[in-house]
């Protein structure tokens, strides 16, 4: 969430102020009392209707009885009702005063008076009706209402039309678990607790996930108003008129911009959504990175403007809220907003950052589309804030913060030689997401890496609080002299000026302490791969790219295999040379050395060593396959083959082996003749073994076969095992059953 404040007034004060209560002469007699509330919104959109129920604890924090109790409402209210247990109360209602931000208040009179230390609990409901006013619009198709609860320790909970186009505050979250009667009857709650705390934890999915689900810590408790949060639901887009139109980016892609806002107010909108259709492709050209949506939605409220808010801008969604009439500065508030889609509280940790880069952006595009950005003399406040306690820091009005981060960018532009480093700077914010929030260091950095320039001083100056943070700057300017003093070292070397990732990375973390020992290592890799090159020259190689790209998008240890790769494929290559060098020109060996040298100069040392030792392989391998076939020839034409012999050779053709392997030598293909070679001359040569090894199992075949007859018959023939009397059925002792040696004997 990103927010425009006009006219001196910022978002924590306005939520401190608006609808703070009843009038201060009503609040300061107010006797001390906690309380925890929830307080439900359902609102109606269709028909135009607001319904309210509150349930809320007293507890007497002070040494006197209380017979009375306050309970805040918001002005409009009908058909109140207090009850406890089930029995209503007396009451006496200040209507409040809607023009003066005053909410209304019931004074309720207790069926006896709180004692010190006790609790009473009480239930209230109220309506809300059509009405239109300069803070609550109610009507038939459009609700928008700023919310109360009741004050530190409220919920507030918004039951909406899940079929609406809604828009709450950024502090309030979806409900984790909703209601059955609510999601029944087609609403959606929406829980909204110390929405200022939520909305600046939007960054911690834990907190919003314990929000969400009603943890007590989320109650308000910060703020000590009753204002809890707004709310903007329509159901009847006749309600309000509608802009939309694609807008052509400079990467040629369309995004569809559209713009929502009520018709009394077309000749304003139709103003803003030009603008805004001119000013959306010249802000991602300034910040040099692709708009991430496909579309970007604004709205418009009445709500904000209330609160001295000109503009809200979501930048994580590619959503905007606009505030018409806001004091003049419409046009501007319309690019600011706008140029938070690139810089904005989802990509940048701290308001002078995107607050900053959003005024910088306005001041440089509203010119071109002839609009004149007001003059924000923060000079004459006689402040000098660092711009990094802001958000930390109450003091101070938005015309210092937002006019002297505004000056700030434009300083670091120049610093930093101009608007072509400033977009190239930023350009760089989406190419690591993973980094998000990025802090002001991030930006120190990318201007040192890209222009060499020593920023310090004019950080320390505008940004940071120069007692506490010179001693941690010392140490980053040793480890960033350290890392340029590498970069110039590995330049000179061919290597780029890239930085390796793991010392980028401490750097950029701002994590000093390993830096020396890694500019140690890196210059060892520098020192090696000088030799590999030196190396690779007077083996009459180039130097491939390989390691230079490599250098300052990877690890260190990993550059360092790569570069031990390089200096192998050196050796390979030219040990591939030495033992091929009697070749002939023509020779097939000289392929693999040819490959190898392909595949350096490409890059890839593997498999340059690998095609090298396939050179030398073949080679070697073709000589040793000559001899062996010459063998060959000499064991056939001398070869008698006896009866084993004879046996032996059954079913194997070494006369077309050894054909193979002549063919495969003559084509250049020696491991493939050797095999061949070996297997025709080992089926000679051991033929008699052969054959005396296939008799012999032939043999053993034999007599396994001739066991398992003989065992088969055996058992025939033996008589089963006889039993005694009672114990199943008895066979006498001589009597003898038929065999298998009867089966031709049976008389007919």
């Amino acid at each position: 969430m990103n927010v425009r404040t006009p006219l001196g007034i910022a978002l924590l004060a306005a939520l401190l102020m608006v609808l703070a209560g009843a009038p201060s002469t009503a609040t300061a007699q107010q006797p001390p009392l906690a309380s925890a509330s929830e307080t439900t919104y359902r609102l109606d959109t269709p028909a135009g209707t607001v319904s309210v129920d509150v349930h809320i604890e007293y507890l007497n924090q002070s040494s006197a009885d209380i017979a009375t109790v306050p309970l805040y409402v918001l002005p409009h209210a009908q058909d109140l009702a207090i009850v406890r247990n089930g029995t209503p109360l007396q009451f006496t209602l200040d209507p409040g005063d809607e023009a003066a931000r005053w909410t209304a208040l019931a004074t309720v009179t207790l069926p006896e008076p709180l004692k010190p230390n006790r609790r009473v609990t009480l239930e209230a409901s109220y309506r809300l009706p059509t009405v239109t006013g300069p803070l609550i619009r109610i009507q038939p198709g459009l609700i928008e209402v700023p919310f109360i609860g009741q004050g530190p320790g409220s919920w507030v909970f918004v039951d909406v039309p899940k079929s609406g186009d809604n828009v709450l505050d950024p502090g309030c979250l979806l409900g984790r678990d909703q209601p059955d009667n609510v999601a029944k009857s087609g609403l959606q709650r929406w829980v909204c607790g110390d929405v200022f705390l939520v909305a600046l934890s939007a960054d911690d999915p834990s907190v919003l996930e314990r929000c969400a689900a009603l943890d007590d810590r989320c109650r308000q408790r910060t703020a000590p108003g009753v204002f809890s949060a707004f709310a903007l639901s329509v159901t009847d887009e006749a309600q309000r008129g509608i802009l939309s139109e694609p807008v052509t980016m400079p990467d040629g892609r369309q995004v569809t911009m559209t713009l929502k806002y009520f018709r009394r107010d077309a000749d304003w909108a139709a103003r803003q959504f030009a603008i805004a259709r001119q000013a959306f492709p010249l802000l991602e050209t300034l910040f040099g990175f692709p708009y991430p949506f496909t579309d970007v939605t604004m709205r418009q409220s009445y709500n904000i403007g209330t609160f001295g808010i000109a503009g809200v801008a979501f930048s994580g969604l590619g959503q905007v809220l606009l505030s018409h009439g806001s004091g003049g500065i419409d046009d501007e508030v319309t690019i600011h907003e706008l140029a938070h889609q690139w810089a904005g509280s989802t990509q940048l940790a701290r308001p002078f950052l995107w607050e900053g880069l959003a005024e910088w952006a306005t001041r440089v595009i509203a010119p071109q589309l002839g609009i004149s950005p007001r003059a924000l003399d923060w000079k004459s406040s006689g402040l000098d804030f660092p711009l990094a306690s802001w958000g930390s820091s109450l003091a101070g009005d938005p015309t210092y913060w937002y006019g002297r981060s505004g000056d700030f960018w434009f300083t670091y532009e120049e610093a930093i030689g101009g608007r072509q480093n400033m977009t190239t700077i930023l350009s760089r914010i989406d190419d690591e997401p993973a980094r998000w929030r990025l802090k002001e260091g991030w930006f120190m950095d990318q201007a040192e890496f890209l222009t060499g320039r020593n920023l310090d001083q004019l950080f320390l100056d505008w940004v940071f609080v120069p007692e506490t943070a010179k001693p941690l700057l010392a140490q980053r300017r040793a480890a960033h002299d350290l890392v340029k003093a590498l970069r110039d070292r590995a330049q000179a070397a061919g290597l780029g000026s890239g930085i390796p990732t793991d010392i980028y990375n401490n750097l950029i973390a701002w994590v000093f302490e390993p830096i020396a020992s890694q500019v140690a290592e890196g210059d060892r890799i520098i020192a090696a791969y000088r030799s590999a090159t030196d190396l690779a020259t007077a083996a009459g190689l180039s130097t491939p790219d390989a390691v230079a790209s490599a250098w300052g998008k990877s690890r260190l240890s990993e550059t360092a295999r790569l570069v031990e790769d390089q200096r192998q494929a050196v050796i390979a290559i030219q040990a591939a040379q030495e033992q091929l060098a009697d070749e002939p020109p023509d020779s097939p060996f000289l392929q693999g050395l040819r490959e190898a040298r392909e595949r350096y100069e490409r890059g890839d040392f593997t498999g340059a060593r690998t095609a090298a030792a396939s050179g030398v392989t073949g080679s070697v391998n073709a000589a040793a396959a000559a001899k062996l076939i010459a063998l060959a020839h000499e064991k056939r034409d001398t070869f008698s083959p006896g009866f084993f012999a004879r046996i032996g050779i059954l079913f194997t053709d070494p006369d077309a082996k050894l054909e193979a392997a002549e063919r495969a030598l003559a084509e250049g293909d020696g491991t493939r003749a050797l095999r061949l070679a070996r297997q025709a001359y080992e089926t000679w040569d051991g033929a008699s073994a052969r054959g005396i090894q296939r008799l012999a199992l032939l043999t053993a075949t034999m007599a396994a076969l001739s066991f398992a007859v003989w065992a088969l018959l055996r058992r025939l023939e033996s008589p089963p095992a006889t039993k005694k009397v009672g114990q199943g059925h008895y066979i006498e002792a001589d009597a003898r059953r038929g065999s298998w040696k009867d089966w031709e004997n049976t008389p007919e």
